[in-house]
């Protein structure tokens, strides 16, 4: 039986057992991943996973449950496991009903285009494509200690059935391309430097113009990272670069999930319609944005589209799932958003960025004359309560009288998501697409690390030498939180 009658009949099953609503998604998911440290292959992994998660509404309260084992017996079992799970709740929890918001009904199949599936490609072809990139790396650059390459590609058939008829068939593929390299320098701090690179379609994306142009700033700067030097704390003006300007985006925008809002996580649900920062701070999250976090519908079966968070400095939306905006009374915004079929949908953000300015770099270079360009990003955390956020950077560069001087490192920047946005004094007119995850619930997505520069009048940096000591090459623990 394929998965979509296996989706069938699973609707079927849980409407005889009184059901007000069923949604149903299940997930045909390949991820190959090949790994290389210093010259050697140290992981080569294919998986092929498939999985169905059922969630019901039983007068008005939740059940879910999920299941890999793709036989009608499991999957009529993960449906009556849901069901009692919704009637238990309801027992419990009588006064906390949920309001599910309308959603277009819809029958249709998408994919993204790709020119070398990750299915279908020799792998030979993508062990000599990191092998290439390990060897065009270590012949420009002598002395690393270590120089980490991970390639991770996902081509992911999913399905989502709901009681109302919508039946939506969506193929989503990813690659991209993580590289990390520790360097020793004049000092007895290794000098840690990692960037990514990637989106939606295959390893065709690594024989462009701009990969090589990644590739040649990633090389070049590598050994001025390494004799960089430390930098005072202070508050001063800064240019941050497009890793960097997605960040401090990202880490705003969670304060605006509207399940944090709820929750009493977040105030910036009583501030819509307020001016929350300068007139120059225009956020969008816009999940059909060909970015890292693409997709046609979210997890709920709503289509993809783009949400205007704050325009010129006034919050003007939340970010909203079916339930959240049923709650809310509110439209809901596509970003019901889950890992997989076997987990819930939450509210997560997709494509967030910045929309662009006006300025070149070196307008804002002449502008700030005297501060930092920081650049790229080692994560972030932030506080949607008290508002406090601290931004971790790999490096960055004095700008003196316009220009840019000399490398410093080992540095943090830190300031309040609440008045942050008063500060930003200009956007640069490029912008910057890159690889990225969020963790949230104990999920991790996918997300576009969206941005151009971004230019603030002042922000404060700490030094955090002790943190920076025990930092590791260590993708998994570098993901976006």
């Amino acid at each position: 039986m394929s998965l979509f009658s296996f989706g069938q009949d699973a609707i079927s099953y849980a409407l005889k057992e009184e059901a007000d609503y069923i949604d149903v998604r299940m997930e045909n998911a390949f991820e190959n991943y090949v790994g290389m440290r210093n010259r050697k292959l140290c992981g080569v992994n294919t998986q092929l996973r498939e999985s169905i998660g059922v969630r019901i509404l039983f007068n008005g309260f939740w059940g879910f449950a999920a299941t890999a084992s793709l036989d009608t017996s499991s999957i009529r079992t993960a449906v009556e496991s849901a069901l009692l799970c919704a009637k238990k709740i309801a027992k419990r929890f009588p006064e906390e009903k949920s309001n599910l918001a309308d959603m277009t009904v819809r029958k249709t199949s998408v994919a993204d285009e790709c020119e070398k599936s990750p299915q279908l490609i020799d792998p030979i072809e993508r062990m000599d494509l990191v092998s290439d990139i390990n060897s065009r790396i270590t012949t420009r650059v002598k002395d690393l200690s270590v120089l980490d390459i991970k390639l991770i590609e996902n081509n992911t058939q999913k399905f989502f059935l709901n009681s109302d008829g919508t039946q939506i068939e969506q193929i989503l593929v990813r690659a991209s391309l993580f590289l990390g390299s520790s360097l020793m320098g004049s000092s007895t701090l290794p000098k840690i430097c990692s960037v990514g690179f990637g989106g939606v379609g295959g390893i065709e994306q690594f024989q462009t113009l701009e990969f090589e142009d990644l590739l040649t700033k990633f090389t070049s700067s590598l050994p001025k990272i390494a004799q960089a030097k430390l930098v005072k704390p202070t508050e001063q003006p800064v240019i941050l670069n497009e890793r960097m300007g997605w960040n401090l985006c990202h880490e705003f925008c969670h304060a605006v999930e509207s399940d944090l809002i709820l929750e009493g996580r977040s105030s910036l649900g009583n501030q819509i319609g307020t001016k929350i920062g300068s007139e120059k701070v225009t956020i969008i999250d816009d999940a059909s944005f060909k970015g890292y976090g693409e997709y046609y519908f979210d997890d709920e079966g709503v289509k993809a589209s783009g949400t205007l968070i704050v325009e010129d400095g006034i919050l003007f939306d939340v970010l909203q799932t079916r339930e959240t905006a049923g709650e809310m009374s509110a439209i809901p915004t596509s970003n019901g958003r889950a890992e997989s079929s076997l987990h819930l949908p939450l509210v997560r953000q997709s494509n967030t960025f910045f929309e662009p300015g006006n300025f070149s770099f070196e307008e804002l270079l002449e502008n700030t004359r005297s501060g930092l360009f920081v650049c790229d990003s080692f994560g972030g955390i932030s506080d949607t309560i008290q508002g406090n956020f601290q931004l971790d950077a790999q490096y960055g560069r004095k700008i003196e009288k316009g220009e840019l001087g000399d490398y410093v490192t080992n540095f943090s920047l830190v300031g309040n998501l609440f008045s942050i946005l008063g500060s930003i004094d200009g956007m640069s007119r490029d912008l910057g697409s890159y690889p990225a995850y969020c963790s949230k619930g104990g999920q991790s997505v996918s997300v576009g690390s969206i941005s151009p520069k971004v230019s603030l009048k002042t922000i404060g940096i700490i030094t955090n030498i002790a943190h920076r000591q025990t930092r590791k090459v260590d993708f998994e623990k570098m993901r976006e939180r």
